[in-house]
């Protein structure tokens, strides 16, 4: 038997895949991900696990396996596996398994995307246009919506029912900043649009009133300059620091123009920033985390099962006596939702998973001399999976198509460029990885 490496970047489609009518089908499709986004959950779950489904009949039709070598992913069945036995076994059985079986989805999409990149030539580039200009469209949406009703506290979108729009502004914007801070680096001039539109991103999503979606945007930017100085040895300190000052510039006077036209956002924002950070106990979010922790203390090595957070909110004299106020779905925190509803061998499960997605970004890279694809995927993964986080269901639909949309984001970059692999060569590779592409 060989004993050669494979992974998923090596997987080839078949010539059958690469005719015509397929190419236009399959890239239609991709970039069909952004509008449906737009309309709401339902649409982009559809979306989401229409291309899981696509991907899976197509390996194995093909009979191509090696995405079941990847340690994430096998790390991620384990995951389902106990998902599946802990709903099995929980009060509610009927409610909590249909969640737990569907939950593949997103890690067989976050295999699917990257796949479907490297096998469809510009397609990442064509996609990373669509999301900016449906970016761009929500926020001329936003901006009328203000207009109309100045004195809202938030904002909510293409339908005024989209509770998620600061997370999409954040889980879609955040990437496509660092693929247009990544072209100003390459290519000095580009600055003179890519700032610009980097800085529409952020005080976009300080528009609309998402304190946390504010701070996780801002924690991702500050994070990649820090990559660059930090874990890359080949972009030019003068690039940096003149992306620094473009973005910091260009924000600041729309902050000044805010406060001088506009001064209630201002004092929004920073009522916002002082009491509702969620681990502050003024914040909406503070009760629904203490009783997540208070429903983990109960049920602490399988949990609940996932799904039944609420009904054992509702039924349980211990968890109302935290704080005030009606059961929530969920406690808006994703490792405390984690250890309430799967336990802490679901946590450590999830953890093993998260630890290989990172190993997987990093493999046979020199720590401190990273290209930089790898820095925005490292970067991207580091503020998606921060610990200090609110999250909306981590089972369900609603963020985590963000997230697995970050994470198949994240390891497309990754793969995009050659791999130093010292056990063969003692020449580093020279691909510099400079581009995105």
């Amino acid at each position: 038997m060989h004993s050669k490496r494979h992974d998923e970047s090596k997987i080839m489609p078949t010539s059958d895949m690469k005719n015509n009518i397929q190419d236009y089908f399959i890239r239609l499709w991709v970039l069909s991900g952004v509008p449906l986004a737009l309309i709401g959950n339902a649409a982009s779950d559809i979306w989401l696990s229409v291309t899981a489904v696509f991907f899976l009949l197509y390996v194995f039709y093909t009979k191509q396996w090696f995405w079941a070598k990847i340690r994430w992913f096998q790390a991620a069945i384990a995951l389902w596996a106990w998902m599946l036995i802990v709903s099995a076994l929980s009060a509610w059985p009927a409610n909590s398994l249909p969640e737990s079986a569907a939950w593949i989805r997103f890690p067989v999409f976050a295999l699917a995307l990257p796949f479907i990149f490297h096998s469809f030539p510009g397609l990442f580039k064509q996609f990373v246009w669509a999301v900016i200009l449906g970016l761009l469209f929500l926020i001329l949406i936003l901006i009328l919506e203000k207009i109309n009703n100045p004195d809202a506290v938030r904002l909510y979108g293409t339908w005024k029912q989209n509770t998620k729009i600061g997370w999409f502004l954040t889980g879609l914007g955040l990437p496509a900043s660092y693929f247009l801070l990544s072209t100003i680096i390459d290519h000095k001039k580009h600055g003179l649009w890519a700032l610009p539109l980097v800085s529409i991103f952020v005080l976009s999503v300080i528009l609309t009133g998402e304190i946390y979606a504010t701070v996780s945007f801002l924690f991702g930017l500050c994070l990649f300059i820090f990559g660059l100085f930090v874990f890359s040895n080949r972009i030019n300190l003068k690039t940096v620091i003149g992306i620094i000052a473009g973005i910091g510039a260009l924000i600041s006077s729309a902050t000044v123009a805010m406060l001088a036209f506009r001064p209630e956002l201002a004092f929004r924002f920073y009522h916002s920033l002082t009491t509702r950070l969620p681990w502050m106990p003024s914040s909406d979010y503070f009760i629904p985390w203490m009783r997540g922790l208070k429903v983990g203390e109960l049920n602490p090595f399988i949990g609940i099962g996932p799904k039944n957070y609420y009904a054992y909110c509702e039924k349980t004299a211990d968890i109302l006596a935290v704080g005030r106020g009606v059961c929530l779905p969920h406690p808006h925190q994703l490792y405390i939702q984690i250890w309430a509803e799967i336990g802490f061998i679901g946590l450590i499960l999830s953890l093993i998973m998260i630890g290989f997605m990172f190993y997987k970004i990093l493999q046979n890279r020199k720590l401190f001399a990273l290209p930089l694809p790898v820095i925005c995927a490292l970067c991207l993964l580091i503020t998606l999976f921060w610990p200090i986080s609110t999250y909306s269901h981590a089972f369900g639909q609603h963020k985590n198509f963000f997230t697995w949309l970050g994470i198949a984001w994240a390891f497309y970059l990754a793969q995009s460029i050659k791999v130093y692999r010292p056990q063969k060569t003692d020449a580093p590779s020279t691909t510099n990885g400079s581009h995105i592409t």
